[in-house]
């Protein structure tokens, strides 16, 4: 299914157009009859054969009513930018094109209206005007139709321009994930109460279980609608009714959206890009502003990063809000002034539910190095200023799908733009940063516990415990009955007994040590490991492993040769140490690394 929606100046014949579409007059409030005016959103619907219902939005034009403007046309598939022949292209066109573009709408058909009102030349240099307005924008090439609600003239040839421009479009999203903005609610005798919207994202069906924002309040659809039709589920992309029994008609109202899986993050303060029309003079720290959201409005402050506005068309702002509403990354909405009566711009949120004590420090940083507005930018964005987030919870604020998500974590992770730890995403910085406060924690102090190091290091507990694993891989650490020692405060006594043992057997085997390709058992592997990063035990080639009062033993007996002597034979090493050449050659190779000795043709000297 697909929504099609008016836009244009006032009086430009939007309605009167829908109505020669469909034989539907949207203007349904006594008011907009006498007063002959669109003052709220209207509803009709053509059917095509062989393609289907096709919805229509019919949108007030005065900019009085911008509010409703955007209600009715945040959804929509295809613009209908209506102009006068006899009156060309005025302010509230602007304004409506701006709107279109700043919400993503992906296609449009220019639509000149009351031909019957002005000769074909007047015609010809209003369709001029209009290429040339369109030029440069995402509707470039757009098809122009010229039309006369009054007299019929080329009604039919928009119908089908407009199933052709629809056969073009994308299909509708369905990423299991439904939601639906209310725009009308009214209580139905014998049903209760009936919420209107356009439907996004996903289908809804009868006795789904759906949630109500704000409020928070549950339901389950008794009964779908799309104009007057029951239907078992709501398509993507459909004007949609929908049955919700037990909700007063108190308890939702325009605004209000309906979710199935909530993604929407409940914000009081949001960072966002914006892009501004030209009406960047009347920008400055502290503005007062409205932001209109699908079919909702919510006033508030926009807060400058730079406290002052340098004049820039796109820029990051901060938006604090009189009361907090439901947002998502990658949202869009229009800016406009107290009351919507004057469109500054529009925005894309880009971090719902930004706390400026926590993130005044990064949020610079982060938006510098943002690197695109797609799903993975928008993640690693997200990532980038928390530092970590739990992998479910970071997936599960998107409105895409699941299986999309899921992979886009998985190639910022392989890309090495994220790092996996345990339920946790993190950052590369923050795992860098982390793994040295936790390990300089333990190492300052003899077996704190976890607790402790959280506390200590101001990481989050449960972020901390996924953190330690990987910091023992790491660094000389080890945990004995939770609490956690480095190589500087571990002694043999306060070793676990199974390390303890360990040290023992490879001790006792002296100068034939271990041999760790000898042993299967992955996890003794993973403890010897451990000792030596404790030093406890030596590696003399990655494979011969000493116990380390073995390795002096046999250092010692090497080095005093130098006593006597300035250059050493391998036979004479062979003498002093007793061992076999699989084992001497080793031991030289690391009294070498360690810097004792160096080579010199076939012998060794002391440096």
């Amino acid at each position: 299914m697909y929504i099609v929606g008016t836009s244009g100046h006032i009086d430009h014949g939007k309605t009167s157009l829908i109505q020669a579409l469909t034989g539907t007059n949207c203007d349904r409030l006594p008011e907009e009859k006498e007063r002959e005016m669109t003052i709220d959103i209207g509803f009709a619907s053509i059917d095509y054969p062989r393609f289907g219902t096709v919805s229509i939005i019919d949108v007030p034009g005065h900019e009085r009513f911008i509010r409703n403007m955007v209600a009715g046309a945040w959804g929509i598939d295809l613009g209908l930018l209506v102009v006068a022949a006899d009156d060309g292209w005025m302010p509230q066109t602007e304004d409506h094109f701006r709107v279109l573009q700043l919400l993503g709408i992906e296609r449009l058909i220019a639509v000149i209206n009351k031909t019957d009102l002005a000769d074909a030349e007047m015609a010809d240099l209003v369709e001029e005007e209009i290429r040339q307005k369109l030029e440069g924008t995402p509707y470039a090439g757009s098809d122009i139709a010229k039309v006369s609600s009054r007299t019929m003239d080329g009604i039919d040839n928009l119908k089908n321009l407009i199933v052709e421009n629809l056969r073009r479009l994308r299909k509708a999203s369905d990423a299991g994930k439904p939601y639906l903005y209310v725009d009308r609610v009214f209580a139905s005798r014998g049903h209760g109460t009936v919420v209107t919207g356009t439907l996004k994202n996903g289908a809804f069906r009868e006795d789904d279980d759906v949630t109500v924002l704000p409020g928070r309040k549950g339901a389950r659809i008794k009964k779908i609608e799309s104009h007057y039709h029951e239907q078992n589920e709501g398509s993507p992309s459909q004007r949609t009714g929908l049955n919700l029994p037990g909700i007063g008609t108190d308890e939702v109202r325009r605004g209000s959206i309906v979710v199935r899986d909530n993604f929407f993050a409940e914000s009081g303060d949001i960072i966002a890009e914006l892009k501004l029309l030209e009406r960047r003079k009347e920008i400055k720290n502290n503005l007062g502003i409205e932001i209109l959201v699908g079919t909702a409005s919510v006033k508030g402050k926009l807060i400058l990063m730079d406290e002052e506005y340098s004049g820039q068309e796109s820029f990051a702002a901060r938006v604090r809000l009189d009361e907090p509403w439901f947002f998502y990354p990658g949202e869009k909405f229009i800016l406009t002034s107290p009351g919507g009566f004057r469109v500054l711009g529009g925005g894309t949120v880009l971090l719902p539910g930004y706390d400026s004590r926590r993130y005044k420090k990064i949020i610079r940083e982060a938006l510098a190095e943002r690197k695109s507005g797609d799903a993975a930018g928008m993640m690693e964005f997200i990532l980038s200023v928390n530092g970590w987030a739990k992998r479910d919870e970071l997936v599960a604020g998107f409105p895409l799908g699941t299986k999309k998500l899921e992979k886009t974590a998985d190639e910022l992770i392989t890309a090495g733009r994220a790092v996996a730890l345990g339920p946790f995403m993190v950052t590369p910085a923050f795992f860098e940063s982390a793994a040295r406060a936790i390990a300089g924690e333990i190492e300052s102090r003899v077996g704190p516990n976890l607790k402790e190091i959280s506390d200590l290091t101001g990481i989050p507990l449960e972020v901390c415990r996924s953190m330690m694993s990987r910091v023992m891989e790491k660094t000389a650490v080890i945990e004995k009955e939770g609490r956690y020692f480095s190589g500087s405060s571990v002694t043999e006594d306060n070793l676990p007994a199974a390390k303890r043992k360990i040290l023992t057997d490879i001790e006792a085997a002296g100068a034939e040590g271990a041999e760790l390709d000898k042993i299967a058992d992955k996890s003794l592997k993973h403890e010897i490991g451990e000792l030596i990063k404790l030093n406890f035990l030596v590696s003399l080639d990655g494979n011969i492993i000493y116990h380390k009062k073995t390795y002096e033993a046999m250092t010692g007996a090497v080095m005093k040769l130098f006593d006597t002597r300035e250059k050493i034979t391998l036979q004479e090493a062979r003498d002093a140490s007793g061992l076999s050449r699989k084992y001497l050659l080793p031991l030289l190779n690391r009294i070498e690394r360690d810097g004792l000795v160096r080579r010199l043709g076939d012998f060794r000297i002391k440096t």
